[in-house]
């Protein structure tokens, strides 16, 4: 295995077969996952199997990086992960309703509503501050909390399994209904997922960010991933199973693997490798040579254990092409 002079993996053993190492389960029966037609897009801003085709071919190819697992108000122009809208909405379509473990909330859920914002060198400790005036304006919200990572602090109110259920809905009319000098207090306020505080596994993604806790970008190539899409013919248990199967039997072959669990969505994803901002160039719009070799290991992107092709145009089946494999940042700690 190749490392950089600061340690970092760059790229796995070379001697390999391109072949496919584990089969998956097989795309569910009856929705045609095989070929995803991109026309229409529904964020929310976890990782997921689509792509976001807004950017041109690039973006359609996965020529640009990707980001897994964070907010949207602490991203930049185009890193969100975006599934394609079919799936997005099966997934809504199918979100557990809350088990009310509070007032209407549910302590265990990762939904919430963002309130706010800080970034800055002293964002942890300006978000506290700001907490502390927002109670005293509105005591009614003595239960927002803060979150923070790396990158900036976030302020949130209420928990819920999913952003459709009641419980949620008229949270979020609570907000909007604030006004502070007339005007609505939290105007852009939204459902987002809060950061993922599970326990890290050996082969958790997130165990990059506690083995190269300066490097940033931190970046992984994303080759695979499985999912219940709101059926029945996989459970979320698994969709688990399945991924660190596919991890472990990359590992065996030489593979630096990974994988990640989401449980919000019932999604798991699998990468390769583990890269710094060297790993792309943002003018030229190229790879390292190393995710380059690594490209060639896993020329197409897999949803349940197959190959998945896109159209470019939707409804032009000529224009029908493998779904590439995409770098994607690995996820803050939170």
């Amino acid at each position: 295995m190749k490392s950089d002079q600061t340690g970092m993996s760059r790229n796995p053993a070379g001697a390999v077969s391109r072949g496919r190492f584990f089969s998956g389960l097989g795309l569910i029966r009856d929705v045609p996952w095989s070929v995803i037609v991109i026309a229409s897009f529904f964020s929310i801003f976890l990782l997921g199997c689509g792509e976001k085709t807004e950017k041109g071919a690039g973006a359609v190819g996965g020529e640009s990086p990707r980001r897994l697992g964070t907010s949207e108000s602490l991203m930049g122009e185009g890193d969100e992960v975006f599934l394609d809208a079919r799936t997005a909405s099966m997934i809504q379509a199918n979100a557990s309703t809350s088990d009310a473990g509070g007032p209407g909330m549910d302590a265990r859920g990762r939904w919430s509503l963002m309130l706010v914002t800080v970034g800055g060198d002293n964002h942890p400790r300006q978000a506290q501050a700001i907490r502390g005036e927002i109670i005293r304006t509105f005591p009614e919200l003595n239960s927002i909390f803060v979150r923070s990572t790396s990158k900036g602090s976030t302020i949130w109110y209420g928990r819920f399994k999913s952003a459709t259920e009641p419980a949620a809905k008229q949270a979020r009319e609570k907000i909007r209904a604030l006004q502070r000098n007339g005007q609505p207090a939290f105007s852009r306020a939204f459902f987002s997922v809060l950061p993922d505080n599970s326990p890290i596994g050996d082969r958790d993604i997130r165990k990059l960010r506690m083995m190269y806790p300066g490097v940033n970008p931190l970046y992984s190539l994303q080759i695979a991933c499985w999912g219940t899409f709101g059926g029945d013919q996989i459970t979320w248990k698994e969709v688990r199973r399945s991924a660190e199967a596919r991890v472990a039997s990359l590992r065996a072959r030489g593979f630096d693997a990974w994988y990640h669990h989401d449980q919000v969505t019932e999604l798991s994803v699998v990468t390769v490798g583990v890269f710094d901002s060297r790993a792309y160039d943002g003018r030229s719009t190229l790879f390292s040579p190393e995710v380059e070799a690594l490209l060639e290991d896993f020329p197409v992107h897999l949803i349940n254990g197959e190959d998945v092709i896109i159209e470019i145009r939707p409804g032009d089946p000529s224009t029908r092409v493998p779904q590439q494999c995409r770098l994607v940042s690995v996820p803050e700690l939170p």
